[in-house]
């Protein structure tokens, strides 16, 4: 019996704890075209991955805001794998809201038009990350200063 006490607490306290998954940044955010007459919004989102294994994303929950106006909702349950001690991109994707498009596009008016107004997009949410049978929820709040940054 003493035996198994010794070797569960080896076990339980010989582990390195898993270390919280770092939001890096988004890159690559694009407006496609229409497709099945609908407007997509796609992004790459970044992640740290400071841990020696691999960490299993198992849920994806972020809204797209043009200032406060929500344009896209992600709400993904695939899971995705984080390599172990490097970055890793999670792509993402959704179709854009048209009937919140054309409200903030009458708000906006003609300052959008010619390009007197800089608009932020923000990307707010969070990601369910496992690893072990743990959880770990990464916030994402993260903005870009001017969409015409991203129109080319």
């Amino acid at each position: 019996m003493s035996r198994l006490l010794i070797s569960f607490l080896l076990i339980f306290f010989g582990c390195k704890p898993i270390e919280p998954i770092e939001f890096v940044e988004i890159k690559n955010v694009k407006v496609n075209s229409l497709q099945n007459n609908k407007l997509k919004i796609s992004a790459d989102i970044i992640l740290n991955n400071p841990n020696k294994v691999k960490i299993i994303i198992s849920k994806v929950d972020v809204g797209i805001y043009a200032e406060s106006v929500l344009l896209v909702k992600i709400d993904e349950e695939n899971e995705r794998e984080l390599s172990n001690m490097t970055e890793s991109t999670i792509d993402i994707q959704g179709d854009i809201n048209v009937k919140n498009l054309e409200s903030f596009i009458n708000q906006k008016g003609l300052s959008l038009l010619f390009g007197n107004e800089k608009v932020s997009l923000k990307f707010k949410g969070e990601i369910e990350a496992k690893a072990y049978g743990i959880k770990d929820i990464i916030l994402i709040d993260y903005s870009i200063g001017n969409i015409q940054d991203l129109v080319k």
